[in-house]
This record gives C-alpha cells, sequence and structure tokens, in this order.
C-alpha cells in the first residue's frame, strides 16, 4: 500500500505505449491497402495521459467523505471507549477522561476531576470497575497490546518523586520507584521495556530513561526533552534545540545514540507500529482546539510524505504504516462536531472511521 510500486505502473505504462507506437511503426513502413488498393494512412499513435500523482497537502471535510471500517484502535465516544478488539465498555461517572487504552480485554481510563489530581480506572470486559489507582497521570500501551505502563508523579501531581507501573496480560503487575524525579511520563512500553521522561528534582531538562522490568533496572540516555519512542524501541524524537520560533525536533538511534535527522519545520509526535513514519505538527503547537495542520515524515529521512488540512486536528494516532488516525473537528472551539477520520498516506485519500456526532471524541493508543 506504499509508493513503492507506483514506479512499477509506470513502467508497464510505458512498455505499453512504447510497444503500441512500435506497432504503428511497423504497420506504417508495411503502407497497408485499402480495399481499393489505394494506400491508407499511416495508423496513429495513441498516447498514455501522465499519471496523476497524489496530492502532498490534501483537506478533509468529514462531512463529505465515505464511510469505512470502524477504528482498530480503541476511543473514547461520550462516556463509552470502543474500538480495538474488545467490545464497547462505557466508563461510569461524569469525570472528565484525558486517556483510554486497552490491555485485552481490560479497558484502562485516565480521569482528572481537577488541575491536581488523576486516577486510572480499570474495567473489565463487562465494564465493571475492578480496580481504582490514584496519582496516576500518564498512560501508554504497547501496539500489541499485550502490555501496559502507568505512572504518578507528573502533571497533576507538583512533587518529587512517582512510581511508575508495569502490567502485562499474563498477570504480572511490577513497579519502579522513581523517588529523586519530577514530571514523570510512561512514553512507550514494548515487550517488558518501558520508556520513561522525567527530570532530576534539581534539574530543568527532561530525558529518557529506559527501565527493564524484568531485571528491574533503569538506564539512562542522552535525549532530551523526549515526546515519542518508536513500538520497537528504536528510535526516540525528542526537543533538544531551542530557537526563536520554539524548538526543533530532533529523532535518534537508540541504539546507537545518534541523531539521524532534525527538523525545525515540525515538532514530531508519534511513530507507526513499523517505523514508516512520524506524526508532525507545527513548531508551535498546543492549542487546546487542536491544529489546522498535521503531516507525516518518512522515520528515516524526515522528508514530508503527506499534509492534511482541517478547521481543528486535535489529535492523530498512527493506525498502521499507511493509516493516520485523526480526531476530526469541523470548528475550532469548544462546541463542535467530530468525527474519527482515517487517512491513507500513499494516497492521501480519507473516509469516515466513525460518524459525525457532538459527543466528546477522545483517540486512545
Amino acid at each position: 500500500m506504499s509508493n513503492r510500486n507506483r514506479p512499477l505502473v509506470i513502467a508497464v505504462a510505458a512498455v505499453a505505449v512504447v510497444a503500441v507506437a512500435g506497432g504503428g511503426m511497423l504497420a506504417a513502413a508495411r503502407g497497408p491497402e485499402s480495399q481499393t488498393g489505394a494506400a491508407a494512412a499511416p495508423l496513429s499513435v495513441p498516447t498514455t495521459p501522465p499519471a496523476t500523482l497524489p496530492a502532498t497537502k490534501v483537506v478533509i471535510d468529514a462531512a463529505k467523505l465515505p464511510t469505512g471500517r470502524s477504528p482498530q484502535v480503541p476511543y473514547l465516544r461520550g462516556r463509552t471507549v470502543q474500538g480495538g478488539i474488545s467490545s464497547a465498555v462505557k466508563v461510569p461517572g461524569s469525570v472528565p477522561v484525558e486517556a483510554v487504552a486497552r490491555l485485552w480485554d481490560t479497558t484502562l481510563a485516565m480521569e482528572v476531576p481537577n488541575a491536581n489530581s488523576s486516577s486510572l480506572v480499570v474495567l473489565d470486559e463487562a465494564g465493571k470497575v475492578v480496580q481504582r489507582l490514584p496519582g496516576i497521570d500518564s498512560l501508554v500501551t504497547s501496539s500489541n497490546g499485550n502490555a501496559a505502563a502507568y505512572a504518578t508523579g507528573g502533571r497533576y501531581t507538583g512533587r518529587d518523586g512517582g512510581t511508575v507501573h508495569f502490567r502485562s496480560t499474563d498477570g504480572k503487575d511490577v513497579t519502579l520507584d522513581h523517588a529523586r524525579a519530577r514530571d514523570i511520563e510512561v512514553l512507550a512500553v514494548v515487550d517488558r521495556t518501558v520508556y520513561i521522561s522525567s527530570r532530576p528534582e534539581d534539574g530543568e531538562t527532561p530525558s529518557l530513561h529506559i527501565w527493564h522490568s524484568d531485571a528491574n533496572l533503569a538506564e539512562d540516555t542522552k535525549v532530551a526533552r523526549p515526546v515519542a519512542v518508536s513500538p520497537d524501541g528504536t528510535l526516540a524524537a525528542g526537543l533538544p534545540v531551542f530557537t526563536d520560533s520554539g524548538l526543533c525536533s530532533v529523532v535518534t538511534d537508540l541504539s546507537k545514540s545518534r541523531q539521524q535527522w532534525r527538523t525545525c519545520q515540525y515538532r514530531l509526535d508519534s511513530f507507526s507500529p513499523g517505523n514508516a513514519f512520524v506524526i508532525g505538527y507545527p513548531p508551535n503547537a498546543g492549542s487546546p482546539y487542536g491544529e489546522s495542520t498535521a503531516s507525516v515524515l518518512d522515520a528515516k529521512t524526515g522528508k514530508v510524505v503527506r499534509t492534511w488540512q482541517a478547521e481543528s486536528l486535535r489529535n492523530a494516532v498512527p493506525e498502521d504504516d499507511d493509516h493516520v488516525l485523526f480526531e476530526w473537528h469541523d470548528q475550532a472551539g469548544p462546541k463542535s462536531r467530530s468525527a474519527v477520520v482515517r487517512c491513507t498516506v500513499s494516497t492521501g485519500q480519507c473516509e469516515l472511521a466513525s460518524p459525525l456526532s457532538p459527543e466528546p471524541l477522545l483517540l486512545g493508543s
């Protein structure tokens, strides 16, 4: 489903043109005759119009899109978690939910009642609350849905120290005390390894830490201000460079501790499951009502592959290596209609993955 098939199509078309042209020249050389014996006019050589390449910039209007399949990642519509492999589950109560995820048939919802507190609600496949963990303020799951990581000590705590949790479908639940740190955030979980952003209590710059839960061993990296780790744990995106317009993003190869490429035109956000691309927003991104543009960059080179535009794109989640799911809103404001929109990277085309609705919408991991 990638562009690598395009040269083959063009090559085949070119061969067809040459064959037809060759046939025309052969016919002209033979000088075909009419039934009256007079020489007929040479056969005309048909022309093939040039292949139309997909537009690099695509405007999304969800009201005009065809309906496609449902999202393959969890999402919240109103108070109901849908998508993924489990059935729909309603989160009880009315506390705002800021993150949702699924660990096979277990649903995880992070509730944030105010600016100083948060908690993780754990629901079984029937929607029954089986656990409530106070203080959890970041949440991620692995790309295969076999593990989750969550932590305290981040955005809603305002104090030193916190705890990182690793939880898997086999029932293993282990913790790491991160006592002398602030602004703790889990960024990714790969197999049984958790990638964490935090800063020292007496420092200002967050960095990336890697926790191997089986060995209970944590290691530091040189990645500054990390924002994303690829689903296989090989690449990390950080914001280490200040400019007049904000921060520049850098992609680092974690196995070699080597910077791969840098961009000051985009603030990188998340990698696709197979590292085909990384999502990027404008460098000054951060509006509570979303952004007007979102782009996909080649994860190996940083080249912009596609850009989508809309009144408001409030989140984007890679569904696979050729599809992106957007939280599309019809206006940049608190009251809007929204939908999950699926866009194909290789073609730029989009489709509705959920109906338009005024209910709150949130894509999960």
